[in-house]
Order: structure tokens, then C-alpha cells, then sequence
């Protein structure tokens, strides 16, 4: 087994951490694998000229889910480790996680769980912690809610407060993107139904109504985009980028 570290190589794991929690130490640095492009090619019958599809069905590369690996050990009384590892068990096996990696704190991973390999000399105990991640790794930060200054990213991060937009007659809003594409939902309060109420994006008209709005092709593309509001209301836009 390789050296144990804990200083700033911890995990949070849907809000315990590997080491103040359960006194897991993590002996690997190869933790997050590289998602896989989902390629897509159509052979051309007798040449050696391929048609490359990859992009053609959403406009984008799409990806395989990533693995999140974390090879995990703890010295623990003998008597003592049957009832840790079933907790442990009981609190992650085959179970939904975000996990935010302490090098990583302004984002989050989101998968499922899977514990294997227990292993124990003596009072050592080893175990394996396997994630099956999404591809893209998402912000802690979402524009709707108050901002957490203690996990922004001051050289890569974007501040985004899209709350309390007020619409009377029209408006516009420009998202920044983030890297993905991304879904926004629209929180919409003190809605003037004696009006027409919507949202257009790339010359598409989608109605609001009170309450939470979420459109699946209104899709903010990575390089962002601009939103246009008609009507009378009050929103909150809710937008969470990541990144790869």
C-alpha cells in the first residue's frame, strides 16, 4: 500500500468527509479518470475515407461517465471494523454521491457508489471506494441561490447572480457560459397574468408561468448566451455550470 496523506487530499462524500469523519486515509493520487469522447464513424465500403458523425446529432462531443478511485485504509481497533465497514456499507454501497474533492472545493462530482476489496492485517484495514461519475463535474455555486465566497475560485470562477430580475415590458439578461451546456430553470414570482409572459432564446418563444419554469431545449450552450424576457414578473434564473 502506498504512503497515507491527509493534508488537503481529503473527499466529502455527500457531506462526510474520508478523513474528519472516518478517519479514512487516502493512499492514491490517480483518483479522477479523463471521460472518453463518444465517437461515432461510418467506414466508407472499399476506401480508406471514414465519415466522422461524432457531432452531428447534438452540435457538441458527447462523453462516457468518468470513475472516481479511492484506494482507502485506517488502523481501527479488530474488534471494531465489522461494525465500521458495515456502516460504511450501509451508508454508500450502490448509493447516489456528490463528492468534492478537498484540492477541488469550488466544484462537485455527481454518480454512484460502489465498496469493494476489503482487505485487514492486524488493526490495517483497506478498502476500495469506486464512483461511476458523470462526465462533467459541476459548480458548487448556482446562480440562484447566496453566493459561497469561501469556495470560489478567484483565477477560474464567475460570479453569477441572476436573482430579483424584474420584468416590465422587456428585458434581456446575458449568461455567461461555463464550459458545458447547461438547462437553466426560471423561478418566476408576482406574475401579471392579464399579460403574455415568456422568455425567447435563439428566436424561440417559451411561456413562463408562476413557479418553476425549466424548458428541455432552451440549452445555454458553452460559450453562453443571451436571454430575452417579456411581460410583467419577477425571476430568479437557476444556472449551474461545470467543466470537464
Amino acid at each position: 500500500m502506498g504512503k497515507y496523506t491527509t493534508a488537503g487530499f481529503g473527499a466529502t462524500i455527500n457531506g462526510k468527509h474520508t478523513w474528519k469523519d472516518y478517519g479514512l486515509v487516502i493512499s492514491n493520487t490517480d483518483i479522477v479518470s479523463e471521460p472518453s469522447p463518444k465517437t461515432n464513424y461510418i467506414e466508407v465500403p472499399g476506401s480508406s475515407i471514414r465519415i466522422d458523425l461524432t457531432e452531428t446529432l447534438t452540435g457538441q462531443v458527447e462523453y462516457e461517465s468518468r470513475q472516481l478511485k479511492f484506494s482507502l485504509g485506517k488502523m481501527e481497533r479488530e474488534d471494531l471494523w465489522p461494525v465500521f465497514y458495515r456502516t460504511f456499507l450501509k451508508a454508500y454501497q450502490g448509493k447516489e454521491v456528490r463528492v468534492v474533492l478537498d484540492q477541488e472545493p469550488d466544484v462537485y462530482y455527481h454518480g454512484r457508489a460502489e465498496v469493494s476489496g476489503f482487505s485487514r492485517n492486524g488493526r490495517l484495514g483497506t478498502f476500495t471506494l469506486t464512483i461511476d461519475a458523470d462526465a462533467y463535474k459541476y459548480e458548487i455555486n448556482v446562480s440562484s441561490e447566496d453566493w459561497l465566497w469561501d469556495v470560489l475560485n478567484f483565477e477560474t470562477g464567475i460570479i453569477r447572480d441572476y436573482r430579483g430580475i424584474s420584468v416590465s415590458g422587456s428585458s434581456s439578461k446575458l449568461l455567461e457560459g461555463s464550459g458545458i451546456p447547461v438547462v437553466p430553470a426560471f423561478l418566476v414570482s408576482n406574475l401579471d397574468e392579464s399579460v403574455s409572459n415568456y422568455i425567447t432564446f435563439n428566436g424561440t418563444r417559451y411561456t413562463l408561468q408562476e413557479g418553476r419554469n425549466r424548458f428541455a431545449d432552451l440549452i445555454i450552450p458553452a460559450g453562453g448566451g443571451r436571454l430575452y424576457f417579456y411581460g410583467k414578473y419577477t425571476v430568479n434564473i437557476e444556472f449551474r455550470g461545470g467543466s470537464l
